[in-house]
């Protein structure tokens, strides 16, 4: 609840700031972006990870990586500061010089709660945990609408950024009264890093290959064409990242607690997958099928270029949900040896994809995109069904129902909108039809997915009743 709650608020978020602000705008924050996301892989050197897979974890522990986060953090936005004027001057654009500045301040400042983040989640307390982003992220949002409106234009989605790390800071203490400390274990330290240093070299990996698009986009074209780009990535990551946080937040802590039960464990990550896939597939699909009178109606007709990116870009994103639930299987079981190994074979495709549609256009790299990410599907299955005996033919079994539905689905509406000549009536009627075919596909074919989703409501709507 808390990440559909706070992704559909930064969906709206993000419908008026596209309204109020420039595609140049957002192309701007998009190329600092790139920095930042390397950066903060390198502050977190996989102790998260480590902190919540640990069973006997301690104080000390706790205190250990928050040492090393808030050292790590000045570090590396002293070092993201020196190096502003020449991120400037790579993209032509000057402006950059603060941006990236302010970027590295806001890197250090959230070192500073990062851990007690970590300690919520490895103790599993989600409720909590999520209490605190959710009020963190509505009053971030409201300020960066407000900044717009007033005029500040790309600073809007910058400055927000120190708001929300005191009401952050406040909200933790307030919750927990509970502080790391800075008591620092050098046992703590090197038992964690040979975990998390694995980690750290894989989530970098991730990172750089993940943000090279934007790199050369930003370089090669305008701040605009990377503006566009950009947009049609965050229709379509609002929802795949949504999925993908909630499972690899929730499984990985869960299943770290029966990992030594393969068949328990088999059993938990087939019904991840399959109720990933039940829920994004028709999503990420149904969004491409009303593509334009989405982008046209929400953040006006400026951004019809996005719309093809959007299209191509949603068959992609749609499968990042069983992606991370591979990937945590492989934490799970302890395997980080393992994991950084599938992430140079994949880097390693990704890049060689890039590097052939780079010359084609920014479309021909979008379609790359989706080639890569089937290939790492392919990959990820592989090696997870040697773990715990589940194949990849009855992996795709499972998520046959769900991306035959939602195919059908995208085509049904994709067709009949096309007869529609005024947008609002497209998306409504799209959306609509979408829905209804979608659900009753489900029910006529008494979908175990649906009825295990309607399960968790039930369940979930029952105990608030008790609870009040």
């Amino acid at each position: 609840m808390e990440k559909f709650s706070v992704q559909l608020f930064a969906f709206v978020q993000q419908v008026i700031l596209a309204r109020l602000l420039s595609p140049s705008d957002f192309g701007l924050i998009a190329m600092a972006g790139v920095f930042n996301a390397v950066c903060y892989t390198l502050v977190d050197s996989g102790f998260a990870s480590a902190l919540i897979r640990k069973k006997d974890r301690t104080d000390l522990d706790f205190s250990t990586v928050f040492d090393v986060n808030v050292c790590m953090s000045f570090l590396v936005a002293a070092i993201l500061c020196a190096c502003s004027g020449l991120i400037a001057d790579f993209y032509h654009e000057s402006i950059l010089v603060k941006i990236v500045c302010l970027n590295g301040v806001l890197i250090f400042l959230g070192s500073f709660t990062a851990v007690q983040g970590v300690r919520l989640s490895a103790t599993m307390q989600f409720k909590l945990r999520s209490k605190i982003n959710v009020i963190n992220s509505f009053g971030g949002g409201i300020i960066s609408i407000l900044f717009a409106f007033l005029g500040f234009g790309v600073w809007s989605l910058i400055y927000p950024g120190f708001f929300t790390f005191f009401l952050g800071l406040y909200l933790y203490w307030h919750y927990q009264h509970w502080f790391p400390g800075i008591k620092f274990s050098k046992k703590s330290f090197k038992e964690m890093f040979g975990y998390g240093s694995k980690m750290l070299a894989s989530g970098l990996l991730n990172t750089v290959y993940n943000n090279m698009y934007p790199l050369i986009i930003g370089k090669k074209y305008s701040s605009s064409d990377l503006g566009y780009f950009s947009k049609g990535q965050t229709f379509t990551t609002l929802p795949a990242l949504t999925m993908t946080n909630v499972l690899a937040g929730v499984s990985f802590p869960v299943l770290s607690q029966i990992q030594d039960d393969d068949e328990r464990l088999a059993h938990s990550y087939r019904r991840l997958l399959r109720l990933s896939a039940f829920v994004l597939f028709p999503v990420l699909i149904g969004m491409a099928a009303v593509a334009k009178p989405l982008i046209i109606v929400l953040i006006t007709a400026k951004w019809l270029p996005s719309v093809i990116y959007l299209q191509i870009l949603a068959f992609a994103l749609m499968w990042y949900p069983i992606h991370a639930i591979n990937l945590s299987l492989l934490q799970v079981k302890g395997r980080s040896d393992l994991f950084l190994r599938l992430e140079i074979i994949k880097k390693i495709l990704g890049v060689s994809i890039l590097i052939v549609t780079m010359q084609i256009s920014i479309l021909g790299m979008c379609v790359g995109i989706v080639v890569s990410s089937l290939l790492s599907l392919y990959i990820n299955t592989y090696y997870t069904s040697k773990l715990i005996h589940v194949s990849l033919w009855k992996q795709l079994k499972d998520l046959s129902p769900s991306l035959a539905y939602s195919l059908s689905m995208g085509l049904i509406v994709y067709f009949i909108i096309g007869f529609i000549p005024n947008v609002w009536v497209q998306l409504t009627v799209g959306v609509i039809l979408g829905a209804g075919y979608y659900y009753g596909m489900a029910k006529l074919t008494k979908s175990q997915d649906l009825a295990y989703l309607k399960e968790i409501i039930t369940t979930n709507i029952l105990n608030k009743i008790r609870n009040a």
